[in-house]
């Protein structure tokens, strides 16, 4: 990808090291599905990342999609959080897996939640989407 990092192959690492695998793939069909749904709406948001930055690079303005990016980059880090929980099961909120590594999944889960929070809250940012570019009434 371009300008954008790519952090949706953690997730597939992360299931690949510790789920049974037939064939190299997950034996978790739904888990499958849910994994590749989420890697393509992370491809999505960086060529999006990618396009706006290169518009900004070549003299426009951001604006109002600056809000865009900003909900639906924290929305992304909340389900890679909560997937990177759920593959690791009971390993995710471990005390013995966080000794050894610093840090679980669910201590990354519970700090994207502080994501939708910080610098506007989520539904700010949904608020400005909906008033400046998709030009709906205010309610």
């Amino acid at each position: 990808m371009g300008i954008f990092k790519h952090k949706g192959q953690f997730i597939s690492s992360l299931a690949k090291a510790t789920r049974p695998l037939v064939e190299g793939k997950l034996c978790d069909a739904e888990l499958r599905a849910t994994i590749a749904e989420f890697e393509v709406d992370e491809v999505a948001y960086g060529l999006t990342v990618d396009r706006y930055l290169l518009g900004v690079r070549a003299g426009e303005s951001l604006g109002a999609r600056a809000s865009l990016l900003k909900y639906y980059g924290a929305e992304l880090n909340k389900r890679r959080t909560e997937l990177a929980v759920e593959i690791q099961e009971l390993d995710g909120v471990s005390w013995e897996v966080a000794h050894k590594i610093g840090k679980t999944p669910a201590s990354a889960w519970l700090r994207a939640k502080g994501n939708s929070i910080e610098g506007g809250t989520s539904e700010i940012q949904l608020n400005i989407i909906a008033k400046v570019l998709l030009q709906l009434p205010s309610s």
